[in-house]
C-alpha cells in the first residue's frame, strides 16, 4: 500500500489517495479492536484492504484509528471535530480532511456506467455531455455521489435533486433539500486510473 496524492485544494480542503499494492497481502498493524473486528467481519479481502487503507491515511495524519467514528447513518467523524469524508473504488482509496463541510467521491472510469447514465442525469446535463464519455459520465457521478455524502440524508435523488448545470475542473451544483435549492460547487481531480470530486 501506498500514498499517491497528496494535494490542497484552495487552502481549505487536503485530498489524501493511497493505492492498494497487494490485495491479497493485509497489513494491520496497530488497529483499533473496533476496526479489527470490522474488517474480520468482511468477506472480500478488496474490502478489508480499504478498511484498512482508510486507516493508513489516518496514521499518515497523525490519528489514531479509534479517531475515527461513524454515526448511525454510516458518516464517518472524527473525534477532534476535523470534517472527514471517505471514498474508495478498486485498489484506490481517497480521504479528505477539513474544517469546513464537503464530501467527496472516488471513481474508476469503467464501462459499467453506461448502464445506469439514465438513473442519475437528467435532460440539462445530458446537454452538457456525449452520453457516451465515460471519463465525463464518471466525473457526473463523483459529483452527485459527493453532493449526497456532503448532505449525508438519505432522500435525496441523483437525477431530480441534485443538479449539475455546469461540468468542468471547477463544476457547478444545485441542490434541492427540504424545500430549498442550495448553491454548490465542485472542484474534481482527472487522473488516467480515477476521478475524484470534492462538493463544497
Amino acid at each position: 500500500m501506498a500514498l499517491i496524492d497528496h494535494t490542497h485544494f484552495l487552502n481549505r480542503f487536503e485530498l489524501l489517495i493511497w493505492k492498494i499494492k497487494n490485495p491479497e497481502k493485509l497489513e494491520i498493524n496497530n488497529i483499533a479492536n473496533s476496526i479489527a473486528k470490522k474488517i474480520d467481519s468482511t468477506k472480500s479481502i478488496l474490502k478489508k484492504n480499504q478498511i484498512i487503507a482508510v486507516h493508513q491515511i489516518l496514521k499518515f495524519k497523525g490519528f489514531c484509528s479509534d479517531d475515527l467514528i461513524y454515526n448511525k447513518d454510516g458518516a464517518p467523524f472524527l473525534k477532534n471535530g476535523l470534517k472527514i469524508s471517505i471514498s474508495h473504488s478498486g485498489l484506490f482509496v481517497a480521504v479528505c480532511l477539513s474544517k469546513e463541510k464537503m464530501g467527496i467521491d472516488l471513481q474508476t472510469v469503467n464501462e459499467k456506467i453506461l448502464k445506469v447514465v439514465n438513473k442519475f442525469t437528467n435532460q440539462i446535463e445530458k446537454k452538457l455531455m456525449d452520453e457516451n464519455n465515460l471519463e465525463k459520465l464518471t466525473q457526473l457521478w463523483t459529483i452527485k455521489e459527493a453532493a449526497y455524502k456532503y448532505f449525508s440524508i438519505g432522500k435525496l435523488s441523483f437525477k431530480s435533486d441534485i443538479l449539475v448545470s455546469e461540468l468542468g475542473d471547477e463544476s457547478q451544483l444545485k441542490i434541492n433539500v427540504s424545500d430549498q435549492v442550495l448553491n454548490l460547487k465542485s472542484k474534481s481531480k482527472i487522473t488516467s486510473n480515477y476521478i475524484c470530486s470534492i462538493v463544497y
